[in-house]
C-alpha cells in the first residue's frame, strides 16, 4: 500500500509539474512576444515623431539658408517665394528620381542628386561672380 501511494504521489507530482511547466512556457512565450510587440510599437512611434521633426527642421533651415544666402529673387523685394520655389524644385527633382528608380536600378535617383548639386553650384557661382 505504501508503494502504491508513493507511486501515486510521484505520478501526481509529475503531472502537476508537467502542467505547471507547460503553463509557464505558454505564459513566457506570450508575455515575451507581447512585450516585444509593444516595444517595437513604442520605439517605432518615437522614431517616427523624431524623423518628422528632423525633416521639418531640415526643410525650414534649407529654406532660410536659400532665402538668406542664395542670389535668387534679387530685386524682387521679399524673395521668400523664390527660396520656397528653389527648395521645392530640389525636392521635386529628387522625388522624381526616386519615383523613376523604384523598380529599376538606383541610377535615376543618382542622376537627380547630381542634377540638384549642379543646380546649386550654378546658382552659387552666379551669386559669387555677379
Amino acid at each position: 500500500m505504501t508503494t502504491e501511494q508513493g507511486q501515486e504521489q510521484d505520478w501526481q507530482s509529475t503531472a502537476v509539474d508537467f502542467v505547471i511547466d507547460k503553463v509557464d512556457l505558454v505564459k513566457r512565450l506570450a508575455t515575451n512576444n507581447a512585450v516585444l510587440a509593444l516595444r517595437v510599437l513604442v520605439f517605432g512611434m518615437v522614431a517616427a515623431v523624431l524623423a518628422i521633426a528632423a525633416l521639418v527642421l531640415f526643410i525650414v533651415i534649407a529654406v532660410r539658408m536659400a532665402d538668406a544666402y542664395l542670389p535668387i529673387g534679387n530685386g524682387v523685394g521679399d524673395a521668400s517665394w523664390a527660396a520656397h520655389l528653389f527648395i521645392g524644385s530640389m525636392f521635386s527633382i529628387l522625388g522624381i528620381g526616386a519615383w523613376l528608380s523604384r523598380k529599376k536600378s538606383s541610377r535615376p535617383l543618382l542622376i537627380a542628386a547630381v542634377l540638384d548639386i549642379v543646380i546649386i553650384v550654378i546658382i552659387i557661382c552666379y551669386g559669387v561672380f555677379s
